[in-house]
């Protein structure tokens, strides 16, 4: 994996020669809604080795503007305070991450270069980094000139050696080259006066002067077309990016002008896509790649051809929408946000202080945002949605109500509520019951809980009970209690009592003659009867057996209806 790493590296720097970098231009005023606090996305850098996208923690707020370098990237803090972040190992370290005390503080812009970066503040241009391995420096562009230390309005960092000034009297002042021809350092008498705008590439430079792109440089090789400009950019431009080896302009109607790319230098990156033809408010340029910020807020990006492609064409969809300004660097884009709005959660239903088990009740609350709110429960309770349903008779039931936030508003403070669970009542169902005889047969009784608790039963009187069946004792009254004493989720329910009559069994006469009068005295009290007048008679039938009755056998009488017999004395004689 390294060495193939080192293989693409190589054959990149080979490809832009001695000045191998890109960085985005800073091409005049930021958009003005990158006034307030914001913080910075990053997206690219696959396989490269360094760490310009990994945005630090002091870059996710309060930055006013981003630029990238070649292997670094800056940003602006609100405080006037720069944070480099990126410079990732060796040959990528030339201490252009390493932000001097005096750019901590009231810096106005920043710009990225190849190996240095420049911040401009109310006393003139600062320049770090250009520091080579082992001793000297890198290019002459850390060599800040007398004419850029006032007076200066905009500055730029070339993908190369050569950095650019704009003086408040409309003039440019360059330096870096080393003394190189051709190198984008000899400024034109036209780019003497009247400038509103610079960019600065690695062998170029461009200015905007009344509506229209100037540019010098593009000596001998290092010609890609990126100097030849083209009729659409020579009027009507309001912005101008460049890098290596191609240039941009920003029109008055919103479209972007890309040219240069010559001589096997096209990355795709002089490409404009139709989404970049018309709506676009800000421009940067990569070394193999482009950028466009729309007025939707929305980035695009195009180039990254062949083994130039490390991601940074490949928009994340947070950049998708409300980026306030963007910077291209070699393999690198930046973006910047509006830093998240706070938000609040405004509970408009209520959960109940008490609820009691099996209740259900709905919630509701809205944010300030105007995104959903989540809600859930824990506890005593589960929810579906906004409906909360009691779990348990006990405990506390917790309901939470959430708004995560997005790239446009932190998270919400979470509020809780949270009921007390309670018992829920519940009713028995025992119907009445009917009057019985003494001496009917055992009985079962029945009722249910509305808990669905198994219901359990008393009985007194004339009667007991074993589980649900009643048996009968005597004659009188019976009285049976239904009962059910709860659990963990319900109260006791109120105890249901029913009460019966228990009557005298009638007298069934039964058949006593040929009895003896003993077992036919036993017979009339079984069947409920009384024993009446006994007769004693003579008969041919052995002494002390009923010869008659003076009841018809199996009438039904009132209880203990008399039943009169006769007896035998001993034979006639």
């Amino acid at each position: 994996m390294q060495s193939a790493r080192n293989a693409r590296r190589s054959k990149l720097r080979l490809r832009c020669c001695l000045f191998a970098l890109t960085t985005a231009s800073l091409v005049g005023p930021l958009p003005a809604a990158a006034a307030g606090a914001h913080g910075v996305i990053a997206w690219g850098c696959a396989g490269i080795g360094f760490n310009g996208c990994a945005v630090p923690a002091a870059a996710s707020s309060g930055v006013t503007a981003v630029a990238a370098g070649a292997y670094y990237s800056l940003a602006l803090k609100n405080d006037g305070g720069v944070v480099a972040f990126g410079c990732g190992g060796p040959g990528t370290d030339y201490g252009q991450c390493t932000v001097p005390a005096a750019a901590t503080s009231g810096v106005k812009a920043i710009a990225a270069g190849w190996v240095y970066a420049l911040a401009l503040k109310n006393d003139g241009v600062l320049a770090w980094g250009c520091a080579m391995p082992g001793g000297g420096t890198a290019t002459g562009a850390c060599q800040v000139p007398a004419a850029a230390t006032s007076g200066v309005t905009a500055i730029s960092a070339g993908s190369g050696n050569v950095a650019l000034a704009l003086k408040q009297d409309g003039s440019v002042v360059a330096w870096g080259c080393n003394g190189l021809v051709g190198f984008g350092c000899d400024v034109p008498p036209a780019a003497g006066s009247g400038v509103t705008a610079i960019a600065a590439g690695a062998f170029h430079s461009l200015a905007l002067k009344d509506g229209g792109v100037l540019a010098w440089g593009c000596g001998g090789s290092n010609d890609s077309g990126q100097c030849t400009v083209p009729a659409a950019a020579t009027s009507g431009v309001k912005a101008i990016a460049a890098s290596t080896w191609h240039s941009l302009a920003l029109r008055q109607d919103g479209s972007v002008v890309a040219w240069g790319c010559g001589g096997g230098n096209d990355s795709g990156q002089c490409t404009v896509p139709a989404t970049a033809a018309s709506g676009v408010i800000a421009i940067a340029a990569g070394q193999f790649h482009s950028l466009a910020l729309k007025q939707d807020g929305s980035v695009v990006a195009w180039g990254c051809g062949g083994i130039t492609n490390a991601g940074q064409c490949t928009v994340p969809g947070s950049a998708s929408s409300r980026a306030t300004a963007i910077a291209a660097g070699w393999f690198q884009s930046l973006a910047l946000f509006p830093d998240p709005v706070e938000q609040a959660i405004a509970v408009g239903m209520h959960a109940p202080a008490v609820a009691t088990y099996k209740q259900t009740f709905v919630v509701a609350a809205s944010s300030s945002s105007g995104r959903p709110v989540a809600i859930s429960s824990s506890g005593a309770c589960t929810n579906s949605g906004a409906t909360v349903t009691l779990t348990s008779g006990t405990g506390t039931c917790v309901v939470k109500y959430d708004q995560a936030g997005d790239d446009v508003y932190n998270p919400a403070p979470q509020v809780v509520e949270s009921v007390t669970a309670q018992k829920a009542d519940q009713t028995i169902s025992f119907g009445a019951l009917a009057n019985r005889a003494y001496g009917a047969r055992d009985f079962t009784v029945s009722a249910t809980s509305s808990s669905g608790l198994t219901v359990s039963f008393t009985a007194s009187g004339n009667c007991t009970v074993s589980g649900t069946t009643v048996h009968l004792t005597g004659a009188g009254s019976c009285t049976v209690t239904a009962s059910q004493p709860g659990d963990s989720n319900y109260n006791a329910a109120g105890d249901v009592v029913q009460r019966f009559a228990i009557a005298r069994t009638p007298c069934t006469v039964p058949r006593v003659v040929g009895k003896r009068l003993a077992a036919a005295k036993l017979a009339i009290t079984r069947s409920h009867c009384r024993t009446g007048k006994v007769r004693y008679a003579t008969s041919r039938k052995k002494k002390g057996v009923v010869t008659s009755q003076n009841r018809r056998p199996g009438r039904v009488l009132p209880p203990g209806a008399k039943v009169a017999v006769a007896v035998s004395s001993g034979a006639k004689r």
